[in-house]
């Protein structure tokens, strides 16, 4: 893919060329590149960090994207994702952060309302794994909640319809041997 030119040189114009991701390997990170009408060799992909923190985001096929090659050889370069285009628009056009996956799932944040946005397409589900969550502030769950363990408020438990313990029905059950005076009843029937 490298220019000649008349001193034998690479042509300097190669050494950061606009291309087409071509084809992507997981098991090797490496993508090839249409530019100009030629595929280049495997080449590796920058990914966000590979420190202490590592990230993984494959690119895409038909993502378009930056080549950096070194010595104007597209194989033997690096590629820069990021870049919008027809195939794949910017994920926003607003001061909101945003990550949209292909399949609907999305993370917003909007700075100005102070408000992280997570969506999940239908039939999706969230894990989380530690041994111990903690979350300070209010929280509002629209949707039932299973919890398979105990569960324990420091505060008062509102139930504005009822609440069920061992079938029973706080709010509509009935009570055994009910007699007059200071007598107790018995359990719930």
């Amino acid at each position: 893919m490298a220019n000649v030119t008349d001193e034998g040189d690479f042509d300097p114009a190669e050494l950061i060329q606009i291309g087409i991701i071509q084809s992507v390997d997981l098991a090797t990170a490496t993508c090839t590149v249409e530019i100009d009408g030629e595929e280049s060799a495997p080449m590796p992909w920058m990914e966000l960090s590979m420190g202490k923190l590592r990230t993984w985001c494959p690119p895409a096929k038909d993502e378009q994207v930056v080549v950096f090659a070194m010595d104007g050889e597209a194989g033997n370069g690096i590629v820069l994702r990021g870049l919008p285009s027809t195939a794949f628009p910017p994920a926003g056009n607003s001061e909101t952060y945003a990550m949209i996956w292909d399949d609907g799932t999305s993370i917003s944040y909007d700075p100005a309302t102070k408000t992280l946005t997570t969506t999940l397409p239908a039939g999706s589900t969230v894990a989380v794994t530690a041994d111990d969550v903690t979350i300070i502030g209010n929280v509002t769950i629209t949707g039932d909640v299973v919890i398979t363990g105990d569960a324990t408020a420091s505060g008062t438990v509102t139930g504005e319809n009822d609440v069920i313990g061992g079938g029973k029905s706080l709010k509509d059950h009935k009570h055994s041997g009910v007699q007059a005076g200071t007598a107790q009843t018995g359990p719930p029937a």
